[in-house]
């Protein structure tokens, strides 16, 4: 009958304590015998395991503990019962006393680490462990960065866009197509501007291909917009302009819900949209702004013609086309005098008489000094307290043609009025001056005085 190594065979052997011939004796065996050879890889497995371990576990220390106990009470049962173990099939046997033999040395190795390493220290081997070994790794938020976009946005008379500069935090990976788009809709943040993307419009989808920006809106984007050609061009040249800022983008073209459409209200809207230079307007250059500079500078003109300042006046007089007097709103590139702004200096002082024209209604010529031309057709009333004034409309409308805009088709015009002196003329005595403005490079000047009021 074929004998079988014990546990205590295998943990003599295991720790070394065997002589060369015993250990010859047991490779033998176990290269004959499959039972023990399956024992002894366990046994090895789990010292192995057991040595390398380092952490404590609770839970498995008293499992194992007590497992070892149960084995112990069952070992005591089988001296009473040696006969009941006699009817086992001897290949179960042999697994059982495995999975015991087993058991009580993963209990024995780990009751002995227990022994010599008290509860405080254990914690402390944990928390040393869990520093060093098994570290709490974060995930590294993702990169930000802070870039500069140049944004435009309707001035107040939409007719035009201005551009505005914005610092915004944005990840490293982030679409700038939509960054601006989300931009625009915020609106400005400097005065003298509108929003101008229709509310509840969404950014559905967007990418540059071959330098086209393809921009897929939600139906807001067309449904919500306000109307009329004017919101049209604002709207568009406000998004294209804003994209073409970014060196890869050449072109804009709009989707709706991913389809092409033919035209957005009125402006045809299927075809890919290129920047607009001659639609964006510095905010200095904008209607509004313009109009603050053509007031401020009318009042002052109007305070040198009370003051009589021929010097401040000449200042302001147009470097190429010159001041023209106008004795009647009707304009008459023939007859009205024009003088330099060298000459306006010393007019005042001069005694030289001038054909103005003719007067309305007699038709007789209009020959005066200048002088007696500033006082009659010029500064003959207070008009820097007018009753009424105007920017850029007519407010005086008589039976002679106002041609103005007609002569003057670049120019911004200030006109200062009064309905009338007398009650007894019903206001057929009214009056008023205008003043012509015209730019040059940047800069503002006077190219003409018109006197207005009621003729026969």
């Amino acid at each position: 009958m074929k004998s079988h190594y014990s546990i205590e065979d295998f943990d003599y052997f295991l720790e070394s304590n065997a002589t060369q011939e015993e250990k010859e004796k047991m490779q033998n065996h176990l290269t004959e015998c499959e039972n023990c050879r399956k024992k002894y890889e366990i046994l090895r497995s789990i010292g192995d395991y057991l040595e390398t371990e380092e952490k404590v576990d609770e839970l498995l220390t008293e499992r194992l503990v007590g497992t070892l106990n149960k084995n112990r009470y069952t070992k005591k049962r089988r001296k009473k019962k040696a006969t009941g173990l006699g009817i086992l099939k001897p290949a179960f046997s042999v697994f059982l006393i495995a999975v015991f033999a087993w058991l009580a040395f993963s209990m024995g190795m780990k009751f002995d680490f227990l022994r010599n390493n008290p509860a405080d220290q254990q914690q402390d081997n944990m928390t040393i462990t869990q520093g060093t070994e098994k570290p709490d790794i974060t995930q590294t938020p993702p990169e930000k960065k802070e870039i500069t976009l140049t944004l435009y946005f309707p001035n107040l008379n939409a007719d035009c866009v201005v551009p505005e500069e914005r610092l915004v935090e944005v990840y490293n990976d982030a679409q700038l197509e939509r960054i601006i788009f989300e931009e625009l809709m915020k609106g400005p943040e400097e005065s003298g501007k509108t929003a101008v993307i229709p509310q509840g419009s969404r950014l559905l989808s967007g990418e540059t291909i071959d330098g086209v920006c393809r921009l897929n809106l939600s139906s807001e984007f067309v449904d919500n917009n306000p109307g009329g050609t004017a919101f049209e061009s604002v709207l568009i040249n406000s998004i294209v302009n804003s994209l073409t800022e970014l060196s890869y983008v050449e072109k804009v073209q709009f989707l709706i819900e991913g389809e092409k459409r033919e035209v957005y209200t009125h402006a045809v809207f299927d075809l890919p949209f290129e920047r607009n230079e001659d639609f964006i307007k510095s905010p200095d250059d904008t209607s509004e702004a313009i109009e603050i500079k053509i007031r401020e500078l009318g009042k002052r003109t109007l305070e040198a013609l009370r003051d009589r300042d021929m010097e401040w006046l000449s200042s302001v007089i147009h470097p190429d086309k010159n001041l023209r007097f106008s004795p009647y709103t009707y304009v008459n590139i023939d007859t009205d005098l024009v003088f330099t702004a060298e000459e306006v200096k010393t007019l005042l002082k001069s005694d030289k008489v001038y054909n103005w024209g003719k007067y309305d209604g007699s038709g007789e010529d209009i020959e005066l000094t200048f002088e007696e031309y500033f006082s009659k057709f010029v500064y003959d009333k207070d008009f820097l307290n007018a009753e009424e004034e105007a920017y850029n409309r007519y407010i005086a409308r008589g039976n002679t043609l106002n041609n103005i805009f007609e002569v003057y088709p670049e120019a911004k015009m200030m006109e200062y009025y009064f309905s009338g002196f007398d009650p007894k003329y019903e206001g057929f005595d009214w009056e008023s001056l205008k003043l012509v403005f015209e730019e040059k490079d940047g800069i503002w000047y006077l190219v003409g005085i018109v006197h207005d009021g009621w003729t026969i």
